[in-house]
C-alpha cells in the first residue's frame, strides 16, 4: 500500500513537473504573440487544456486546474496588449463588471470570460498604470522636441531624440488642441529644415530670396513649393546667426574650421584656426568679418581680468590670440571683436 501510495505521489509530482514546463513554455508564446491572433491564442489554450486533460486529477481539482489555467493564459495576452495598446485594454476591461461570476462568451473573442473580478480589477489598474506611464512619455517627448528639434534640425540637419507624431499631440492635448499644436510643431520643424538648407549660401543669395518672396516672385521649384512665411524665418534665422556671431557659425557649418578650432594647441594653431574662419566668412560673403567664435573671444577677455594669482598662466591665451597676429587687417579685426565682447560682457 505504501508503495503504491508513493509511486502515486511520484507520478503526481511528475506529471505537476511536465505541466507547469508546458504552461510556461505556451505562456511565453502567449507573450510574445499578437494579441489579436486569436487563432494562436486558442491554440496555445487549448494545448496547456490538453495537458490536464491527460493529468490523473479529482474531477473538482480539475475544474479548479483548468480555471487557473484560462486565467492565467488569458492574463498573458492581456498584458500583451497591455504593451502594445494601454488605452485600448483599458477600455476593453473597464466594460467588464468587477464583481460577481465569470462572464459567459467566448473567452477568445471576449478575453475577460475566463477572468476572475479580481483578475479584471488588477489587469484594469495595470493598463491605467501603463496608460499614464504612455502619456507622460508623450509628454516628455513633446516638450523635448518642441524646445530642442527645431535648432538640432536647423544646425544639423538631424534630430536625435524621440520624435512626437500627431497621435502624441491627440494623446496628451485632445483632438482639436493637439491638433493645432501639432500643426505649429511640424512648422517649426520645416522652418529647421528650411534653414539648414540654406546654411552655406551666400549673403546675396539670401537676401535675394527674401526680395523675391516679398514681391512674390520665384527663381526655383523649390520656391515655388514651399511656404514663403517658412523661407523668410529660415532666411532671416541664417543671417541673424550670421550676424550675432559669425566665427561660431562657420565652425558649426563647416568640419575644416572645426578641425582647426580643435587643433589650437599653440600659436600657429589659433592662427590657422583664424583664417579659416576669416575666410569662410568673406566666402559666404559676411561682411563684418570676427575671427573668433565668441565662447573663445570671452575666454581670452577673462584670461585679461583673471586675479594676479592666476594671470600669468591665463594670459597665454591672450598672447596667443593678439601678440602673435602679423596680418594687420585680421589685427584689427581681432581688437574689435574683443572690444565689442568685453563691452557686451560688462552689460550682463
Amino acid at each position: 500500500m505504501r508503495m503504491a501510495m508513493r509511486q502515486l505521489q511520484r507520478r503526481a509530482r511528475y506529471e505537476q513537473d511536465q505541466l507547469s514546463a508546458a504552461q510556461a513554455e505556451e505562456l511565453d508564446t502567449i507573450a510574445k504573440s499578437d494579441p489579436d491572433d486569436h487563432a494562436a491564442f486558442d491554440a496555445a489554450r487549448h494545448a496547456g487544456l490538453d495537458l490536464i486533460a491527460k493529468m490523473n486529477l479529482d474531477p473538482q481539482i480539475r475544474l479548479q486546474t483548468e480555471a487557473a489555467w484560462r486565467e492565467r493564459a488569458v492574463t498573458a495576452r492581456i498584458e500583451a496588449l497591455i504593451a502594445r495598446d494601454p488605452g485600448r485594454a483599458t477600455e476593453m476591461l473597464s466594460a467588464a463588471p468587477v464583481a460577481g461570476d465569470r462572464q459567459a462568451g467566448d473567452p477568445v473573442v471576449d478575453p475577460r470570460a475566463d477572468l476572475s473580478p479580481d483578475g479584471i480589477r488588477r489587469l484594469l489598474r495595470q493598463a491605467r498604470a501603463a496608460t499614464m506611464n504612455r502619456l507622460i512619455e508623450a509628454r516628455a517627448n513633446i516638450d523635448l522636441a518642441s524646445q530642442n528639434a527645431p535648432d538640432a534640425i536647423a544646425n544639423t540637419g538631424s534630430y536625435s531624440g524621440t520624435m512626437p507624431n500627431a497621435a502624441d499631440f491627440t494623446a496628451v492635448y485632445g483632438v482639436e488642441e493637439g491638433g493645432e499644436r501639432y500643426q505649429e510643431f511640424g512648422r517649426k520643424i520645416d522652418a529647421g529644415r528650411q534653414a539648414f538648407g540654406m546654411r552655406t549660401m551666400l549673403n546675396l543669395a539670401i537676401q535675394a530670396l527674401l526680395s523675391n518672396t516679398a514681391s512674390g516672385a520665384t527663381n526655383s521649384q523649390q520656391e515655388v513649393q514651399t511656404n514663403p512665411d517658412l523661407l523668410v524665418e529660415a532666411a532671416k534665422r541664417n543671417l541673424g546667426a550670421r550676424t550675432a556671431d559669425p566665427g561660431a557659425y562657420v565652425r558649426q557649418v563647416f568640419s575644416a574650421v572645426d578641425a582647426a578650432w580643435k587643433n589650437v594647441s599653440n600659436t600657429k594653431g589659433y592662427q590657422n584656426a583664424m583664417l579659416w574662419s576669416v575666410s569662410a566668412q568673406r566666402q559666404l560673403g559676411i561682411e563684418d568679418v570676427q575671427p573668433l567664435p565668441n565662447s573663445i573671444a570671452e575666454d581670452a577677455i577673462m584670461s585679461l581680468i583673471g586675479n594676479k594669482s592666476q594671470r600669468e598662466a591665463t594670459r597665454a591665451l591672450s598672447r596667443s590670440l593678439l601678440g602673435d597676429t602679423v596680418d594687420p587687417n585680421l589685427r584689427m579685426s581681432l581688437i574689435k571683436q574683443l572690444i565689442y565682447v568685453s563691452v557686451m560682457m560688462s552689460l550682463q
